[in-house]
């Protein structure tokens, strides 16, 4: 397995945990990856990841230091207030680990400067609202 299908695969698992019960404030329903298409009316909110860029940052023989950017955005229903997509924001980075000093507590690779929130309120015609969360990880790629 790839490192970059490890990387997405840990970043799903820590974004199924955000719920109440394991201490958040937001119940995320379903995480979706990038080829994964949400069904209509799917529960609310619904969080998908998908990678929007990766680069070489440096090469020492078989090897490459790489960033992978991501793109994790939750959609919330149009009932859904201003504070519920903060509160969510919040929760993806706590679940990440941002800000941790213990290392296991750390999405491993999080590059904690690189972080980015936009919102989208649902205009009319529309019936979802949603924050995209722009990461960037940085890993070693081995090409052996």
């Amino acid at each position: 397995m790839s490192k970059v299908s490890e990387i997405s695969k840990g970043l799903r698992a820590r974004l199924e945990q955000i719920n109440p019960a394991n201490g958040y404030l937001t119940q995320i329903q379903r995480v979706y990856g990038p080829t994964d298409k949400p069904r209509d009316k799917a529960p609310m909110p619904l969080a998908l990841i998908r990678p929007q860029a990766d680069t070489k940052t440096s090469v020492a023989g078989f090897q490459a230091t790489r960033v992978r950017t991501y793109e994790i955005e939750v959609q919330f229903a149009k009932s859904a207030d201003e504070a519920e997509l903060s509160n969510v924001h919040v929760d993806i980075l706590r679940a990440l680990g941002f800000g941790q000093d213990q290392p296991e507590r750390k999405f491993p690779g999080l590059l904690e400067d690189e972080d980015q929130a936009e919102f989208r309120f649902a205009t009319e015609g529309e019936t979802t609202h949603s924050i995209t969360l722009t990461i960037g990880v940085l890993y070693v790629e081995s090409y052996n």
